[in-house]
């Protein structure tokens, strides 16, 4: 068991939990028919799981980081890698869907008279409706357009965001292209820790927080509404995803200040 379990490279001690965990499970099934067979400890190989903090773009980040992704250089051939990856990306930005459900879109998908996207059976087998910004979604349709010149026209089943052989984009490419625009902006894939695809759901959270915050709303009214958006299951879900950032605490402070700055006294005074 130790020998199974043991560290191999780099990997996280995530990784060795997740062994030790079948393990656990195997024995338990074997105990059903021998009493004698023990069922190790979780704490037995003192594996220490640590909680993943998620790399949240700050707002000068976000900002090169979309000029990143219309820069895009083209593929084998993919000529219109930056209409098409590019304005993936853009949207998993600017409106915090998962990887997978993007993947899923079709051209029916978009309903350009609400400029809204229908995510349909996605995790937990809910379904949802996006509402998108207006440049959003004329960036969505340019990226149709495009799709249509170098690939052919689009059906209503055709994947939103087409690859040059008509069908789905795989996560690699889309990582691939996320790789990409993050060297052309400037961003180290690598700090304090690895930013991942997934961390623009978190970056998107954290940005509407930021705007909240900002527009001086009652974000208690708001929350909800931003785990319905992201089709979280409750506001739990969505409390793991709001992250205090640089640019969110200098707007909590002055938020505060605004209101409770009267009961600090200069001691001077």
């Amino acid at each position: 068991m130790h020998d199974y379990v043991a560290r191999k490279g780099t990997e996280s001690e995530t990784t060795r939990a997740h062994r030790l965990t079948l393990i656990r499970e195997v024995c338990r099934f074997l105990r059903l028919d021998d009493a004698r067979v023990v069922v190790p400890d979780r704490r037995s190989l003192r594996i220490v799981r640590q909680n993943f903090v998620p790399r949240v773009f700050s707002r000068d980040e976000g900002r090169r980081f979309l000029q990143g992704c219309a820069q895009l250089p083209p593929g084998q051939g993919s000529p219109v890698r930056a209409a098409v990856l590019g304005t993936a990306l853009r949207l998993l930005y600017l409106a915090g869907l998962r990887a997978g459900e993007l993947l899923r879109l079709t051209q029916d998908d978009l309903d350009l008279d609400t400029g809204a996207l229908h995510i349909r059976h996605s995790k937990f087998n809910k379904s949802r409706v996006v509402p998108l910004a207006p440049d959003l979604v004329q960036r969505i349709v340019q990226c149709r357009i495009s799709a249509a010149q170098s690939y052919g026209p689009c059906r209503p089943d055709t994947p939103l965001f087409p690859s040059p052989r008509g069908g789905r984009y795989s996560i690699t490419a889309l990582r691939g292209a996320f790789h990409d625009a993050l060297k052309i902006a400037g961003i180290k894939r690598t700090t304090d820790s690895r930013i991942r695809l997934h961390d623009l759901r978190h970056s998107f959270a954290g940005l509407r927080l930021l705007l909240w915050c900002e527009q001086n709303v009652d974000l208690d009214a708001k929350l909800p509404l931003l785990a319905a958006y992201l089709g979280h299951v409750g506001l739990a879900s969505s409390q793991r995803y709001l992250q205090l950032t640089r640019d969110l605490m200098g707007e909590i402070t002055r938020r505060h200040q605004a209101r409770f700055g009267y009961l600090i006294q200069d001691g001077n005074r």
